[in-house]
This record gives C-alpha cells, sequence and structure tokens, in this order.
C-alpha cells in the first residue's frame, strides 16, 4: 500500500517494476509516462532489467532516473530543481484512503537528496516503494 504514491506517479511502464499490488491512480495518464520515458530514452529492456532485478535499483541509468525527473515535475509534484513539492502532494492526496501512509512516507521520504534532480526523485520514488 506505501508503494501507491510511487505508483500514481510512474504508471504505466515503470508501474510493473514497483509492485504487483498497484491501485494505479488516473492523475498521471498513460501518455505523460510515456512522454517522458521516449524523452529520456528509456527502453522496454531498461526497465525489464530493473523489474527483473538484473539491474539494481542504485545502478540505474541516468536516463531512468530522469524520466522519473520528468514524471514528477510534469505532474506537478516536483520542481525542476528536484525539490518535491510536499504540500501540493498532500493536498492531492488529502481526501484519499492513503493519505496517512503518504504523509508518513513524505516525512521519511521527502529530504532525500540525490546527485542531481533526476537522483533526486529516483531515490525519493525509491524510499517510497520501499516503505514499510
Amino acid at each position: 500500500m506505501r508503494a501507491t504514491f510511487a505508483l500514481t506517479l510512474l504508471l504505466g511502464c515503470l508501474s510493473g517494476i514497483l509492485a504487483e499490488q498497484a491501485n494505479i491512480d488516473s492523475s498521471v495518464s498513460k501518455e505523460l509516462v510515456t512522454g517522458c520515458l521516449k524523452e529520456n530514452g528509456v527502453t522496454p529492456q531498461d526497465l525489464a532489467d530493473l523489474q527483473s532485478g538484473k539491474v539494481k535499483a542504485e545502478d540505474a541509468k541516468d536516463n531512468v532516473k530522469c524520466s522519473s525527473q520528468c514524471i514528477l515535475v510534469k505532474s506537478g509534484f516536483m520542481d525542476s530543481t528536484g525539490k518535491l513539492l510536499t504540500d501540493k502532494v498532500k493536498s492531492y492526496y488529502a481526501n484519499s484512503n492513503f493519505k496517512e501512509v503518504i504523509e508518513r512516507d513524505l516525512d521519511r521520504c521527502s529530504a532525500i537528496k540525490g546527485a542531481n534532480a533526476c537522483d533526486t526523485a529516483f531515490q525519493i520514488l525509491s524510499c517510497f516503494q520501499t516503505a514499510n
């Protein structure tokens, strides 16, 4: 259930990487995800390698990380510098069944800083995905 935020943001192709139990939210359109994947040159093989475990999350290619940032920015949950817009996330989930989980995970994950904006986005989403 805690992976729901990450799944919401990654939708489509990326959702298969992050969890099986997804309740995919339609807030992020498949077109947005597909566009970000294409824009960053993410191939089906890149996704398959992550999903299968052939490539570990910490070894993900920069283009995969940047597609995560692209999705977050275009969905309005992150600015272009890699700052997670926690107020927007909280507002979006204010009336959902996941409000408490999202707020806990935001407290735990939102301060993560990666080597750059793409790495930050990817690490934040990984943090949400691995929350227990």
